[in-house]
């Protein structure tokens, strides 16, 4: 990812919490010289003062082969939305779009263990309104679902995050841009930006 340090995030908090606002992502590996990708969802394993991803993929997938010891890198999008410049008070200006993404690149780990895999598989069922139980499932049926996917942690060596939410624009651009974004409803993003703002006094 192109960093600019003035929309550089490091905060783990901040970056854990928009992988967990935003979990369906990209993960991308290389085997040789071509590359694959697959959109799946991830969860996050604290881990001291770091953290862990925790996915599967269908063991049919040609991306399971990389999971023993392979590299990664996992894309998180969150929030964005088009700057149009006619919002801002510094005139001229051109347009842009202000985002939050998160790139975490690491080392791959299979888990290959029934119970691993399973302890994996009921975090994600956390999330289902209807309160799916993999528990309930007939052992048959269970382990033949076990048997179709291969469930992975990817553990971080190097995580790049952007917050690039208008920082670079004076606070009277800034609020202009905030202000047409509510008023489209891109409550999201116009509340990062409002973050960026100094603290009134």
């Amino acid at each position: 990812m192109y960093l600019r340090p003035a929309f550089t995030e490091t905060d783990t908090a901040r970056i854990t919490g928009l992988i967990e606002a935003n979990p369906f992502g990209l993960l991308v590996t290389q085997e040789g010289s071509a590359m694959d990708a697959s959109h799946i969802p991830f969860l996050v394993e604290r881990a001291g003062d770091g953290f862990v991803l925790t996915a599967h993929l269908g063991r049919a997938n040609a991306q399971a082969a990389t999971l023993a010891g392979g590299r990664a890198l996992a894309v998180f999008s969150g929030p964005h939305a088009y700057i149009a410049p006619g919002w801002y008070q510094t005139q001229p200006s051109v347009p842009t779009w202000d985002y939050a993404a998160v790139h975490v690149h690491g080392v791959l780990e299979a888990v290959d263990d029934a119970e691993g895999a399973c302890a994996i598989l009921r975090r994600l069922a956390a999330h289902d309104p209807m309160g799916f139980d993999l528990d309930a499932l007939t052992e048959r049926y269970r382990n033949g679902m076990l048997a179709g996917i291969r469930a992975f942690r990817l553990h971080p060596d190097k995580i790049e995050a952007q917050w690039k939410m208008s920082q670079n624009r004076s606070v009277a651009d800034r609020q202009g841009v905030i202000a047409a974004l509510r008023a489209q409803g891109e409550h999201a993003v116009a509340d990062l930006i409002a973050e960026t703002l100094p603290a009134a006094g």
